[in-house]
């Protein structure tokens, strides 16, 4: 029997929203290359927004974690705390390069991501999608100052980060899937081709899976080696990231835009339906 993990009991809970978050009608419209520019400029526009809190948690990570003073040799992985060290200073560089893509994307396909006001500083609350909104409150939770925990103190940012990245992947995985029954010639989708060419492909790659496996294993680990086979420490644990698994889930199946799930019959190929 396989050994119990943090990661797959949460993947075993909220099945049912897991599949919502993972499988909207946005992201079968994308795979089909139906979404305006608009729809998708302003769904871009308040994913870049989300970036800002990401980096922010990940400062607040860096400024608990407990490091060792005992040097780790150079060529060992080091114990937990170093491993998420290392996996937060990867994060802060794809988060950096991810905007930039978007600023790449958005440049040469005519799409406006800019939500700001005349002012450039501030972004008006309706113009922000429910699920920006759940995030920011999210992300504000846990960068309020020092954690209280004094067991795996970085669990609940780890979980979070593990969960949205693990959402964001499968949910664009199911979006390839859907985009095999699409009209091949991408030039006539409705936003030129962002999605399905640039987009899609970029958040499905080897290099996101991996890097979210790594930190699916760091997470892992550090609850292992703290509860070992205590079950009270192994119940307050889960119960933490319960929490966060569940709120994460609400700010994942919110920021999808609704949109209507009939696609338009030209997209589809001679004699077959797309729906």
């Amino acid at each position: 029997m396989a050994s119990w993990s943090l990661t797959s009991h949460l993947l075993s809970t909220n099945a049912d929203q897991f599949a919502r978050a993972t499988q909207s009608a946005f992201l079968s419209r994308a795979a089909h290359g139906t979404l305006s520019k608009p729809t998708i400029s302003h769904w871009l526009a308040n994913d870049r927004l989300y970036m800002l809190g990401y980096i922010r948690l990940s400062g607040h990570l860096l400024r608990i974690l407990q490091l060792p003073f005992k040097p780790t040799p150079s060529k060992a992985a080091g114990d937990v705390e170093v491993r998420l060290l290392d996996w937060l200073v990867d994060a802060l560089v794809n988060i950096r390069r991810e905007e930039r893509f978007f600023m790449g994307v958005a440049e040469r396909y005519g799409l406006d991501v800019d939500l700001t006001e005349d002012d450039g500083e501030t972004v008006k609350n309706e113009s922000k999608v429910k699920g920006l909104k759940r995030f920011e409150e999210l992300f504000a939770s846990l960068t309020t100052g020092q954690s209280s925990e004094k067991v795996l103190p970085w669990l609940e940012g780890a979980v979070l980060y593990w969960a949205t990245e693990k959402v964001y992947f499968e949910a664009w995985s199911w979006a390839k899937e859907q985009a095999e029954g699409a009209e091949q010639d991408m030039d006539k989708d409705e936003d030129g081709g962002a999605m399905r060419r640039e987009f899609i492909p970029n958040w499905t790659n080897e290099e996101f899976i991996k890097f979210v496996d790594t930190l699916e294993g760091i997470l892992n680990d550090g609850v292992q080696q703290a509860i070992r086979s205590d079950e009270g420490l192994e119940k307050g644990v889960v119960q933490r990231a319960e929490k966060v698994w569940g709120r994460l889930l609400d700010a994942e199946e919110a920021f999808w835009p609704d949109v209507c799930l009939v696609l338009q019959p030209l997209q589809s190929p001679p004699g077959k339906s797309i729906i």
